[in-house]
């Protein structure tokens, strides 16, 4: 497992972070050398149109850096405008991390500790006030050549024969209830649990998999139950329509998670996440007619 790195800290008073602001940044020291040496400077001004996605005061793009160290891409999460309670609370208590990249920061190496395949995280910074002022921003290096699974399975059954894409989802099934189990186990939950955020590489026979966007990871012991039905449902809603996957699968998904969990009433757990699940797709499905 990898140690998480010494957390930096925002210096200052409460009278400083609201009349003069302030900030902290850290940088990945296995790519320090691939990063422009102002990158803290100048990184919320950075212009990309690659994969660009901007609305509602944040933006996510991609963005390659070229230096002598070789080039590096990846892709940059910024927060220009947060709302009131975010930006009270991290004037109030500036060590924790309550800004979307500064949270997703920190959670990429609690998944890291618990085993996970996350992606790598490459700079992150966040700058408290003046006057209630909160902006952020965090990169992550690009997992080039992987897919998100609700792309990647229907790429494999149209390149694959039947009983060679079987043998493939197979593995995949295995793979995926293994890391949902490994970070369920430990009494953690990704809160947005759906197929897009699995990530796998298509031309490796033995691709590891990846979970990516863990902004909203978090712990709870007395309440992980409710939080791990909300999970299991995203994913089962998620996988409706995809093509390529069917009730076979699914099943065995469920079946090699609950033993690898150890749950103590299975039937229950599969009656309270399938209606939830079907709950996210009523929901959804009205949406469309109102759209």
């Amino acid at each position: 497992m990898s140690q998480r790195p010494a957390s930096p800290s925002p210096s200052g008073s409460l009278l400083k972070r609201l009349t003069r602001g302030t900030r902290w940044a850290w940088r990945s020291p296995h790519h320090g050398d691939r990063l422009p040496p102002d990158l803290d400077a100048i990184v919320m001004q950075i212009r990309s149109d690659d994969r660009l996605h901007a609305k509602q005061g944040r933006s996510t793009c991609r963005v390659r850096f070229d230096s002598p160290g070789g080039p590096l891409i990846v892709y940059l999460k910024r927060h220009y405008q947060l709302p009131w309670p975010t930006r009270l609370a991290a004037l109030l208590h500036p060590d924790g991390r309550h800004s979307p990249a500064g949270a997703e920061w920190r959670h990429l190496h609690k998944g890291r500790e618990l085993g996970l395949l996350v992606p790598e995280p490459v700079a992150a910074g966040e700058t408290i006030g003046p006057w209630g002022r909160v902006q952020s921003y965090l990169m992550v290096e690009e997992l080039t050549g992987f897919l998100p699974l609700h792309e990647a399975v229907p790429v494999m059954a149209a390149r694959l024969d039947p009983l060679a894409f079987a043998s493939w989802k197979r593995r995949l099934i295995a793979a995926m209830a293994e890391l949902t189990a490994r970070l369920h186990r430990a009494r953690t939950f990704h809160k947005d649990l759906y197929l897009c955020h699995y990530y796998i590489d298509l031309e490796r026979a033995d691709s590891p998999l990846y979970l990516i966007d863990l902004h909203r990871l978090a712990s709870h012991r007395l309440s992980g139950p409710w939080w791990r039905w909300k999970d299991l449902a995203q994913l089962l809603y998620s996988t409706f329509d995809v093509e390529g996957i069917d009730d076979r699968d699914r099943l065995r998904f469920w079946l090699r998670y609950r033993r690898r969990m150890d749950l103590r009433r299975p039937a229950l757990d599969a009656r309270l996440i399938r209606a939830r699940a079907a709950r996210y797709h009523a929901h959804n499905l009205k949406k469309a007619r109102v759209g």
